[in-house]
């Protein structure tokens, strides 16, 4: 092969590179506001209510887009369910969790055992609560 050849074949090769590169990877799931959201959880400056909108909206746009939210999203969405004592919305995040990404499974199931605990804890708590005031009264 001629010198010219080998330089016009290196130039065709690097055209189809360059025009390879221009097509971008959609993205597999829709951010939006959701690290931002666990930051300010986790720092403790929302209240549940205000997060828990901001998400449910989240969800909804992400789904207008045709896209899926990121993993643990709906884990973070069912531990604020929970935080306000929705245990049925939580119990149907965490199922959603598991059913998206099955690797979050073991962790789903225990916070799934943990809900059913924590529920019946509290609840046997406020009536303890309410008969030892009617004890003293």
């Amino acid at each position: 092969m001629t010198r010219y050849a080998r330089v016009l074949a290196g130039l065709y090769l690097s055209g189809i590179l360059a025009a390879c590169s221009g097509q971008s990877t959609p993205p597999l799931y829709s951010w939006q506001n959701f690290q931002s959201q666990q930051y300010l959880y986790l720092q403790g400056k929302t209240d549940l209510q205000s997060q828990i909108d901001v998400m449910e909206k989240d969800m909804e746009k992400t789904r207008a887009k045709g896209l899926s939210v990121p993993p643990g999203f709906h884990a973070h969405l069912g531990l604020l369910y929970a935080s306000q004592g929705r245990t049925d919305l939580a119990q149907g995040e965490f199922t959603q969790e598991k059913t998206l990404f099955p690797e979050a499974t073991s962790y789903m199931d225990f916070l799934l055992k943990n809900l059913g605990q924590n529920s019946a804890q509290s609840q046997s708590q406020s009536q303890s609560q309410s008969q030892s005031q009617k004890v003293s009264s």
